[in-house]
């Protein structure tokens, strides 16, 4: 909690080491949405692994972040880990409070990947098939039942 305007006002920070799983997209987009009702704002720090494969950011956390008016780092491969400077880094860029940040030079979310993505392959979709049930998303319908919630597919 921060005090803004003599209220408190709520914060969270994600820190994620990992790459994004489709399964997860659903749970963190409600997250997000709930916490931009509840004007509770969510940063994010992307820690990639090093490996040349994986990825170097993540789109979902992207869109959490932007959502909810947050601070989004991905930080360079190895860059802040060494000699204990991510600490330092994390508290540069996440400590200030909300009000006081647009004061300050800290990193811009330019080019949020809006696009649905998929629930079963994880790629960007520009036209998708929807579960009448959960409102799941897919690239191409399922034969006979939804993969997210198990509702029957209507034909």
């Amino acid at each position: 909690y921060t005090e803004v305007r003599g209220m408190l006002s709520s914060r969270a920070l994600i820190i994620q080491a990992s790459q994004d799983r489709t399964s997860d997209y659903n749970a963190l987009m409600n997250c997000a949405f709930a916490a931009n009702k509840s004007d509770i704002v969510i940063d994010g720090c992307f820690i990639p692994s090093g490996v040349q494969e994986d990825p170097k950011s993540s789109p979902f956390m992207e869109q959490i972040v932007d959502q909810t008016k947050g601070v989004y780092l991905s930080v360079p491969s190895g860059a802040a880990q060494v000699g204990g400077a991510l600490s330092e880094v994390l508290m540069s860029v996440f400590l200030p409070p909300p009000n006081i940040r647009s004061n300050m030079n800290l990193p811009k979310l330019n080019n949020v990947d809006f696009r649905a993505r998929c629930f079963e392959t994880g790629e960007s979709i520009d036209v998708a098939q929807i579960c009448n049930q959960c409102l799941s998303i897919f690239k191409v319908k399922p034969k006979d039942r939804c993969l997210t919630c198990g509702a029957k597919v209507k034909k």
